[in-house]
């Protein structure tokens, strides 16, 4: 999880196998730059991935 292009450039050429990029803004950077970098899915906030738990 990362929250920089950087990050999700170096996660992807990295062979993570799930990419993920927090991010809450739009434009430039925002969560589509993130997408197109690499990010296999892109949240505002890290609890999303926990929603839908069955803990």
């Amino acid at each position: 999880m990362d929250d920089s292009l950087a990050g999700v450039e170096a996660g992807r050429r990295g062979g993570f196998g799930l990419v993920v990029a927090v991010t809450g803004t739009e434009g430039p950077g925002g969560a589509a730059d993130r997408g197109r970098r690499g990010a296999d899915d892109v949240v505002s906030d890290p609890g999303e991935l926990l929603s839908g738990r069955d803990d």
